[in-house]
């Protein structure tokens, strides 16, 4: 799941570029589906080039990355953690990838056509590609992966995002795979950016069954090596990769929980580069001798609250949106982030195509608060418990929100519960109320329908709302931009008044990291990627 909680994911903004009206990768991708041209982006290989103007790459070193959370699990086909992820696009290649400014861009599949009817996509396969284990990563492949998904009694948490648009898919010789859906669907490509487009070897994968994902083989830049849970997870360069090789000799994931200490280790010269810092140690980190912050600001990636809405005592829509009013988000700006960020009032942000200002929204009117607390039934407040990762800026929130729903008669008990367990337990309906965070994908049905969408794996609120399951239908059978943005606000415009989330704010999407590491770029998805990194000497 997307969520970027420590962590599911989700984790999450395409800055000025993507305000610009004018044809990217992206909206080509689009009008080409509609009329079945081939598309090719030749000039992204498997790996993002350096930065035109940049110093000459060097080779070697081992990049040390601040971890915010240990993994669970490093087969993609049962991934749900966010912490998952940064470790996946190392170890594997997708079918498509996403570039810094969110565009659609080849990886595995070379290059695509769409059907005149958009039923059917065929992708050419970059050819003489070797998984780690040194079997060949072709169509054959391709489709094992794809067809594990959709074999429901596999139980891929996957399975949601592909069998309600994917029929099945062909392999039609070594380099050719052919993907028949069942109805046309924009944002079909997008969704092989991330978990569903991850290639495993499907031969280590029966080699190892269950303990796949503590025994991962891809045919990505690095591959495995060790993971010491709660500790790290080492991987090291594949000299056989069949794309741009790799500048280093070897990452190593250190998981630091604590964003102090993560943002200190790098001070310290102990990591080379962390992510999510302390707000507040933002401006000293880019003071420190040695130390620079990579940052994106805007972000795509926003925190908020969210419940059951279909258990006591939030299954009570006045008393979800008593509290979205009871709220002050312009505080937790303030005080949380420092001013490094922005009110978030739903799940789009206005960096993207997709974006639409609210007809309604929620400001702080706590009397409003009141009289919809009054309606619902607690006029004399109530108490709940509110669990969050037991993090610095977890427990801060927690408070924040604490101290202000005080004021409305709300009594909360802070359940502080380990960041890499908290999104389990969420899943495991064993908590209600919790902090959360998610962020964008590469197209909007791809965050919105997992969230929203009845039933579906990431629904981890119990909402379920016919008209937004039409609408997120309607929306993703179209490729006409336009049309879509038009549905995707009034499905954004419904889950805000219905509150199975409150939005709270976009931070800023920080990297601090020593002088030393070079070409790093955020991706709008907020997940940090370090292939295409080197290390000065």
């Amino acid at each position: 799941m997307q969520r970027r909680h420590p962590r599911a994911d989700s984790l999450h903004r395409p800055a000025s570029i993507l305000r610009r009206r004018r044809l990217t990768r992206r909206d080509l991708l689009r009008t080409s589906a509609a009329a079945g041209f081939g598309i090719a982006l030749g000039r992204y290989a498997a790996g993002v080039p350096a930065a035109r103007g940049a110093a000459a790459p060097q080779q070697g070193g081992t990049l040390r990355v601040g971890a915010v959370a240990d993994v669970h699990t490093l087969d993609p086909h049962y991934s749900v953690d966010w912490s998952e992820r940064p470790v996946m696009y190392a170890i594997y290649n997708t079918l498509v990838s996403a570039t810094p400014t969110f565009e659609i861009a080849p990886e595995l599949a070379r290059s695509w056509k769409v059907s005149p009817d958009g039923l059917s996509i065929t992708a050419s396969l970059a050819p003489d590609v070797r998984f780690h284990d040194g079997t060949a990563c072709d169509a054959a492949a391709v489709k094992w992966n794809i067809d594990f998904i959709l074999n429901q009694a596999n139980n891929s948490p996957q399975f949601k995002q592909l069998q309600p648009f994917l029929a099945g898919v062909d392999a039609g010789g070594p380099t050719t795979v052919t993907f028949r859906l069942k109805k046309p669907y924009a944002g079909f490509l997008a969704a092989f950016t991330e978990r569903p487009g991850f290639i495993v070897s499907p031969a280590a994968y029966q080699k190892y069954g269950k303990d796949f994902g503590r025994n991962p083989v891809g045919s990505g830049m690095y591959q495995f090596v060790e993971w010491l849970p709660d500790d790290h997870v080492a991987i090291k360069r594949f000299d056989g990769y069949w794309g741009t090789k790799s500048y280093l000799d070897g990452i190593t994931y250190k998981v630091v929980p604590d964003p102090a200490v993560r943002d200190t280790m790098v001070r310290t010269a102990e990591l080379d580069i962390t992510s999510e810092p302390d707000p507040k140690d933002v401006p000293v980190l880019q003071r420190a001798p040695g130390v620079k912050v990579v940052s994106e600001n805007p972000s795509g990636h926003w925190w908020g609250i969210q419940w059951r809405v279909d258990r006591p005592p939030f299954n009570n829509k006045a008393l979800r949106q008593a509290i979205a009013y009871g709220v002050d988000r312009d505080e937790f700006v303030k005080i949380m982030l420092g001013g490094r960020g922005s009110v978030a009032n739903g799940p789009t942000p206005s960096i993207v195509w997709w974006y639409s200002q609210p007809a309604r929204a929620y400001t702080y009117d706590p009397e409003r608060a009141k009289r919809l607390l009054a309606e619902a039934g607690y006029q004399k407040g109530f108490s709940a418990e509110f669990s969050t990762d037991n993090t610095p800026v977890g427990l801060q929130f927690a408070q924040l929100l604490q101290a202000q729903l005080k004021r409305l008669n709300i009594t909360l008990t802070i359940n502080p519960v380990d960041p890499s367990n908290l999104y389990q337990q969420v899943l495991q309906q064993k908590v209600n109320w919790t902090r959360t965070d998610w962020t964008l994908r590469a197209d909007p049905d791809g965050l919105l329908r997992i969230l929203f969408y009845t039933g579906n794996y990431a629904n981890s609120t119990g909402y379920s709302n016919p008209t937004v399951d039409k609408l997120l239908d309607q929306a993703n059978s179209t490729y006409d931009r336009n049309a879509r943005k038009k549905l995707y606000a009034q499905i954004d415009q419904q889950v805000l008044d219905d509150a199975p989330y409150v939005w709270v704010f976009y931070p800023s999407e920080d990297a601090p990291m020593r002088t030393a590491v070079q070409n790093y770029a955020w991706i709008p998805d907020s997940v940090p990627r370090y292939r295409s990194v080197w290390l000065t000497k």
